[in-house]
């Protein structure tokens, strides 16, 4: 049996902060012992790396058992926060086993930060970084990209420096509340891409751009890229869609073939992880989706089809298909490709 790629598990649906682009959160939690379980569970598919989000995962009382048992199983663990709640004493703890921390931005100034980010304090989030950098554990830094920050590209790529990020991962923004008003369209997404490209330059950061059609774009525009971090434009080597090669974990136990994605394959407190991964890989929707000669036109007579394939779970919350092309694709524009 193939393995996943990696597993997303969001440990916690609380949080401190009502973020805008929040993709909301199962009522639900799991009990203590189910998630020692499944985090006992989480090794013996071993999946490249593993990342805890939430919610804000500081605020789950369990959080460093889970990671304990995860790193005991020789598995790399990222966890996505949004920094208030950091401390020196969380810092070292995180440090002692490896962890390497994300702090979320989103915006480049103390105005859209916490406009952003309802709750929110920007001194804090200053503070949190530094503190994660003391104890090098600082890992990349995440944007959420949309409509409300696309145009800020170069602000956001001073204010990472500024603090000391050496690293900054986009992220497109998937489906939320009030998706279709923010979600960026294909001439967006090339304005965007640009102005990334542009901004790498000058700050000489590493950078990491979680979509499908990020590589092609860079192909089509003869820039080079590295899969090897700590090297410029990093481009992973699977670079396309990954609905289907992952799982993710809700807070209440369902599994889904892609963290966004409104299917669920299972839950955590009826059957074992590994027996739940088998079911979606045997799934007809799974199997449809990782064909991507299913994908509707232009997507399917593009030269770059393979190595993207469009990001499932943004076509399906803009078209209601699984397999129609996505409708976000910039590659439309610069192929000349019709709709």
């Amino acid at each position: 049996m193939n393995t996943p790629y990696m597993i997303d598990w969001a440990i916690t649906n609380r949080c401190n902060l009502n973020c805008l682009h929040c993709r909301g959160m199962a009522k639900e939690e799991l009990n203590r012992g189910v998630v020692l379980k499944v985090a006992e569970e989480i090794p013996l598919l071993k999946p490249r790396w593993v990342i805890i989000e939430g919610g804000e995962p500081l605020l789950c009382k369990e959080l460093f058992e889970i990671i304990e048992l995860i790193h005991r199983g020789g598995i790399k663990v990222y966890l996505i926060s949004n920094g208030m709640l950091l401390d020196e004493n969380v810092a070292r703890r995180l440090a002692g086993l490896s962890v390497n921390l994300m702090i979320s931005i989103d915006g480049a100034n103390k105005e859209d930060y916490e406009k952003i980010r309802k709750g929110a304090n920007f001194q804090r989030l200053r503070e949190s970084v530094a503190i994660a950098d003391e104890y090098n554990i600082l890992d990349s830094c995440p944007v959420t990209v949309g409509k409300h920050n696309y145009e800020e590209i170069g602000s956001l790529f001073r204010f990472a420096d500024e603090i000391g990020y050496k690293k900054i991962t986009f992220l497109g923004l998937k489906p939320c509340e009030n998706y279709e008003e923010y979600v960026l369209n294909a001439e967006e997404y090339e304005k965007f891409f640009l102005s990334v490209i542009r901004y790498q330059k000058v700050y000489e950061m590493d950078v990491y751009v979680d979509e499908p059609f990020f590589k092609p774009f860079l192909k089509e525009y003869d820039i080079k890229y590295s899969a090897n971090p700590e090297n410029g434009i990093i481009v992973p080597d699977v670079s396309h869609c990954v609905f289907g090669d992952y799982m993710f974990i809700e807070t209440n136990g369902d599994v889904k073939p892609c963290t966004f994605a409104p299917v669920v394959m299972g839950n955590v407190n009826e059957k074992g992880i590994d027996e739940i991964w088998n079911d979606m890989q045997n799934s007809e929707l799974i199997k449809e989706i990782k064909d991507f000669s299913t994908r509707g036109s232009p997507c399917r007579e593009c030269k770059y089809l393979y190595e993207c394939g469009g990001c499932r779970s943004r076509t399906f919350g803009l078209t209601g298909s699984w397999t129609e092309s996505d409708p976000s694709c910039p590659l439309k524009r610069t192929q000349n490709l019709s709709s």
